[in-house]
């Protein structure tokens, strides 16, 4: 009894000394990533996991099936009615969690996530919060936790299946303690293309996510663009307040320099910085320097598929077809007459027609 006694003690100590890094620093990243990818076995339950039925399972299909909403092969799958999968994971009730994930279903689930001091759904006490999935393509799932009612020691999900549905697939998900200051802009990037000497224009909003009031600092940066000036609500400024959980609606203009060479690929980085140097979120306008007529040329046309790729992507239209690197330069040209497929490496480019609007992918 002494011994068990102070193993219990010694998980509280450790509960409250990981507690403890994270909220005398900046919290962790991650408290939970899981995608499936390692150690698991196709038709196996996901290690780590607890599920008693058999009834989640991991699956396994090669990277270039399309499925551009996750990042990997593995995945894990249910195909019952009503099933639950757990595991342990500490949750305390002093902090604030985001959680993420992709789900995608042939019918209708509802996907819920529970917390509990137990492997079992008797153990699950308070219910986070439920989605419904009934689309045949990724859906990206995204919920704040701003409080718990007390401590707990075990995540659960539990998927519940509509009439007529029988396939339900999750991956890639990830738990973040969130900071007391937490900002982000979206869209995080803007891509455009721009004649040399003329103007672009953007708009975006501005998020406080975190807990606290702050004084904003605007920190435009540009190699390629002059005159950046950005606007709060119509009136220009370079620092701005803002209220917790507070969404501010900006517009922005900025003028690509007259000798930026046609074809190349430019940037502009406008940094937001809370005045406690405590959290910062940055804003970048991408623009492809070229003819700003594209109604007859718009990559619109074109299907470019998969995004994000392993190396190969496939371009279905017809026309003359660039892709350049982050730099400008160009590393594929060609008439395309129905579909191409190119092999390129890890990195960030740009695919356009010719005179067109161009599309960023990104190989890993």
């Amino acid at each position: 009894m002494q011994i068990g006694l102070l193993c219990f003690d010694m998980k509280k100590i450790l509960f409250t000394l990981l507690l403890f890094i994270a909220t005398t620093s900046v919290y962790a990243d991650s408290l939970l990533y899981e995608g499936f990818e390692y150690a698991n076995h196709d038709g196996q339950i996901p290690i780590g996991w607890t599920c008693a039925d058999n009834s989640w399972l991991c699956g396994y299909l090669d990277k270039d099936h399309n499925r551009t909403a996750h990042t990997g092969n593995w995945y894990a799958y249910t195909n019952a009615e009503d099933s639950w999968m757990f595991m342990e994971m500490y949750s305390n009730s002093q902090l604030k969690y985001r959680y993420y994930c992709w789900a995608i279903s042939d019918g209708e689930y509802d996907l819920e996530f529970w917390l509990g001091n137990g492997p079992s759904a008797t153990d699950m006490t308070h219910m986070l919060f439920t989605k419904t999935i009934n689309s045949s393509d990724y859906q990206h799932i995204e919920e704040f936790i701003q409080s718990i009612p007390s401590n707990y020691q075990y995540l659960g999900i539990h998927a519940i299946a509509h009439e007529g549905a029988y396939h339900l697939t999750i991956d890639d998900l990830d738990i973040h303690m969130v900071e007391k200051y937490s900002i982000a802009v979206d869209p995080a990037e803007i891509h455009n293309i721009v004649a040399p000497g003329s103007q672009v224009e953007y708009s975006f909003q501005f998020i406080n996510l975190g807990y606290e009031p702050s004084d904003v600092i605007i920190l435009p940066t540009s190699e390629h663009f002059t005159d950046i000036h950005l606007y709060k609500n119509g009136t220009e400024c370079t620092t701005f307040y803002v209220e917790a959980f507070e969404v501010i609606e900006f517009t922005g203009v900025a003028t690509l320099r007259p000798d930026i060479a046609m074809g190349a690929t430019c940037w502009a980085d406008v940094m937001f910085n809370l005045s406690c140097d405590c959290a910062t979120a940055m804003l970048t306008v991408w623009a492809i320097a070229g003819n700003e007529s594209v109604d007859e040329f718009g990559i619109t046309t074109m299907n470019i598929y998969p995004n994000p790729s392993s190396g190969n992507i496939t371009i279905e239209g017809s026309g003359m077809v660039v892709i350049t690197n982050t730099l400008g330069q160009e590393v594929f040209r060609k008439e395309i007459v129905d579909k191409e497929t190119v092999t390129l490496e890890k990195g960030v480019y740009f695919v356009r027609k010719e005179q067109g609007q161009a599309t960023k992918i990104i190989v890993e």
